[in-house]
């Protein structure tokens, strides 16, 4: 039974929360109109006080700074090699230097050798070239810089040049192969090294754990085929590493593939609306990667209806709004990184008795969300599940996680344990508060909570530009945008109250004696500030900030992008 227990003016009260239902709303803000010199200040970083309610969006910055960091290190440690895992960079060394042995006429510019070739050079690999090969190499790569949506580093690839460098390196080996014989060549000289030939193939489940599974093929059934002792290549339809599919990329060329797109779509009220018909499931498979595990987290944000603590919490049409606001800004976030009056009544017979007032306010840890936040912590188990497998366990003991500043002092696999710990400690604590029965501990949720404004992950500026697709008519590049934070009061109360029993020194006392009051609480909510929108150039994180402190309004930053 899930019970509260309090002591006030020397009675202990003890609460029955199996029947309680709390209601949250956004009370209407009127000290801002919608005009744009009269809008809700936004910040670039969230602003931390004691009268917030530690809401998802506070979980989810320090989540989107840990997953910035997680994603980092392992693309440094994929490059270089770590563990078992021998690395991207010498099993590019090693194709290069096997594809030496082609002609000159074998490596023409786009060609699949040119391809392999200029990611090396792309990844500051010192790579052969074959003879003669140099100008072809050369033309590929520059022929891929200029096209900034393919070739740009965003994200946290900004923070170091061999983040870049890796960014480069990786789009390049995204390029469609065309040509049979280039195919060909490419993959025989894979094939006739086994120690290149197991780091691809582990690269390519590494890419589809990591984020999500390939859209598209891969060399790896060729590679089978060859096995068999024969190869039939296509001329064109393959990749050396497809990029990873996505339910949003999947929608949009599910709608709008081949006709053109109407003015005034928005993919992410799509996506919400779909999944509220329920013609998007985000349920993981077991060939989803990580990226569809943080995309399921976020579900309870667009349908709490359906989720187990809708039972003890009413969300008013003014909190369900925020909800999607939060939907868009997290999604928008991790897409980056892979880029809330009693009457008192008196019995009329009797004379007045002076009675103690109790007075009763709703619980709650974090905003009440917990199976976002159970989701959202078992995709931490799924992670490191992931990379134990690739690189080893031992190997994360001496991982740390990257910052723009440098790496943390805490090892990978502490680091895990502990961002898996606060998550589900806060759905163990909020369904507790709401009424539900839960298992688990809350330690780890509670140590992290009473330092949060001490936690430099929550001090970071997230604001960004993440490119959706390209539409070919508007000749523009749709971008989720993430301008900063704001905030609004919530406001907590009980729609059902529990069942409360009072006694002082042991004894139960006289409903005469004391009156319980249950009052509301409001608390200040921080949420994120997004759009969605057509740009003719993406910003990277740097150019994206300076454009924000510019412009300072959403509508003026909004107007003036490019």
């Amino acid at each position: 039974m899930p019970i509260r227990e309090l002591d006030d003016q020397g009675y202990h009260v003890r609460l029955d929360l199996s029947r309680q239902v709390l209601g949250i709303e956004i009370p209407e803000d009127r000290s801002f109109d919608q005009s744009e010199g009269d809008q809700a200040p936004i910040a670039p970083t969230l602003e931390i006080s004691k009268r917030m309610l530690i809401s998802a969006s506070v979980l989810s910055q320090k989540a989107k700074q840990f997953d910035d960091g997680l994603y980092a290190t392992v693309e440094l440690a994929a490059q270089s090699g770590a563990g078992k895992f021998k690395g991207k960079a010498a099993m590019l060394r090693a194709l290069a230097n096997a594809l030496t042995t082609l002609d000159p006429g074998d490596v023409a510019a786009e060609s699949p050798a040119a391809v392999v070739l200029a990611a090396g050079r792309l990844g500051k690999l010192d790579v052969k070239l074959p003879k003669g090969a140099e100008a072809a190499v050369r033309a590929t790569r520059d022929a891929f810089l200029r096209a900034p949506l393919r070739s740009k580093p965003i994200g946290f690839y900004t923070w170091s040049p061999a983040l870049g460098a890796i960014f480069q390196q990786d789009r390049m080996l995204q390029s469609e192969l065309k040509g049979r014989p280039g195919i060909e060549a490419v993959v025989r000289a894979l094939h006739a090294d086994p120690t290149a030939r197991a780091t691809y193939e582990s690269s390519l489940r590494l890419i589809a754990r990591m984020t999500n599974p390939l859209s598209g093929a891969s060399l790896e059934e060729l590679l089978r085929e060859l096995d068999a002792g024969r190869l039939t290549a296509p001329n064109e339809g393959v990749a050396f590493f497809p990029p990873s599919r996505a339910h949003e990329t999947e929608l949009i060329k599910r709608l709008y593939a081949n006709r053109p797109i109407p003015q005034g779509f928005s993919l992410v009220d799509e996506m919400v609306k779909r999944i509220q018909a329920g013609t998007i499931d985000l349920r993981p498979t077991p060939q989803s990667g990580w990226y569809d595990h943080q995309t399921w987290a976020l579900e309870p944000l667009v349908v709490p209806e359906r989720m187990p603590e809708s039972a003890h919490l009413k969300t008013e049409p003014t909190y369900r709004k925020q909800l999607l606001e939060l939907f868009k800004g997290i999604l928008a976030l991790t897409r980056e990184t892979h880029i809330k009056q009693l009457e008192i009544p008196e019995a009329a017979a009797e004379a007045p008795v002076q009675r103690t007032i109790l007075f009763v306010a709703p619980e709650l840890a974090a905003e009440p969300l917990p199976t976002y936040y159970q989701r959202r912590g078992e995709s931490y188990r799924f992670i490191r599940t992931v990379l134990e497998e690739c690189f080893g366990p031992d190997a994360l003991r001496l991982m740390h996680r990257q910052t723009a500043a440098g790496p943390v002092a805490v090892d990978l696999a502490t680091e895990l344990e502990q961002m898996q710990g606060i998550f589900q400690g806060a759905a163990t604590k909020v369904s507790r508060q709401l009424g539900m029965p839960a298992k688990g501990e809350t330690d780890p949720f509670e140590r992290w909570a009473s330092t949060v404004d001490a936690d430099p992950d929550l001090r970071q500026d997230a604001r960004m530009m993440v490119p959706l697709f390209y539409d070919l008519a508007r000749r523009k590049t749709k971008v989720w945008v993430f301008l900063g934070w704001s905030q609004r009061p919530v406001r907590i109360r009980f729609v059902t109250p529990p069942t409360a029993e009072v006694s002082r020194d042991g004894r139960k006392t006289d409903p005469k004696e004391v009156e319980l009051t249950f009052t509301p609480r409001v608390q200040l909510l921080a949420y994120p500030v997004t759009a969605e929108v057509y740009v003719d150039t993406i910003l990277d994180r740097n150019e994206f900030r300076r454009h924000c402190d510019r412009y300072k309004t959403q509508a003026a930053i909004l107007r003036n992008l490019k």
